[in-house]
């Protein structure tokens, strides 16, 4: 079972999110530490603090219908970011505002599963456009100004325009776009048919080459890490305070 209050919430969260997904068709996988999770404790890796859904690209404006529709606006916030690579689900606890600002509010990913090109001239440009999407994201979450954010948080959107574009190849290859992508690009058919598996008291889905995956981003994953090493995800939506105070302002 969950060893602290953020995983108990994020099992919630969780399931609340399956429900909703699954009562749609629509196909998801978890991966990373999540997977991890999965396949080495049958739920959380103990020192965990977060969740990673992925769900395809094609997939995300209906993900973004339904979640932001259907799940309780009274529990969580739907975050669809002016500036960030995906979605996220964010516990409101007693206070959301202070929950963002002090960036301890539960929260789960939801990452889209992108085309990435074959031909090396093509993959090439495309690494350069999305090393370009993640870095202009990185420094508009440092922008303070909400004007200024306005004013430029649409150039990251453009970025990745252009390396779906590039990525239209047909090669069959996908990529998760983060700083670290170069270690999630693989052929679509690994995700496949997610295989489901005990995670705590339910079930999450995994891609059906999940062990290929993990081995490839993180070695011997089945091995926990030494002590020293045990730490959460870290990091936070972006640009969340901002979108949060916009969203307060609209009529």
């Amino acid at each position: 079972m969950p060893v602290n209050d953020v995983q108990s919430a994020l099992l919630s969260m969780y399931k609340d999110i399956m429900k909703v997904l699954n009562g749609h068709g629509i196909r998801f996988y978890v991966q990373y530490g999540t997977a991890i999770g999965v396949l080495r404790h049958k739920g959380f890796i103990p020192w965990d603090d977060d969740i990673d859904i992925l769900v395809w690209e094609e997939d995300l404006p209906m993900v973004n219908k339904v979640l932001s529709e259907e799940l309780d606006p009274d529990l969580y916030y739907y975050h669809i970011p002016t500036a960030d690579t995906h979605p996220h689900v964010i516990s409101r606890g007693d206070d959301l505002e202070t929950g963002l600002r002090s960036r301890k509010a539960p929260f789960i990913d939801i990452f889209p599963i992108d085309l990435y090109p074959d031909g090396k001239i093509r993959r090439k440009l495309a690494n350069t456009l999305i090393w370009l999407n993640v870095g202009t994201i990185w420094a508009i979450d440092h922008v303070k100004s909400i004007p200024l954010h306005k004013a430029i948080c649409w150039i990251p959107d453009v970025f990745k325009k252009l390396e779906l574009w590039v990525a239209n190849d047909g090669s069959g290859m996908t990529v998760v776009y983060s700083t670290g992508f170069g270690h999630c690009i693989f052929p679509g058919h690994y995700y496949g048919v997610p295989t489901w598996h005990q995670f705590e008291d339910t079930e999450a889905p995994l891609p059906a080459e999940i062990d290929r995956m993990l081995t490839h981003i993180f070695g011997d994953y089945m091995t926990p890490p030494p002590e020293d090493k045990r730490v959460g995800a870290g990091g936070f939506p972006c640009s969340v305070v901002k979108d949060y105070l916009m969203e307060k302002k609209r009529p």
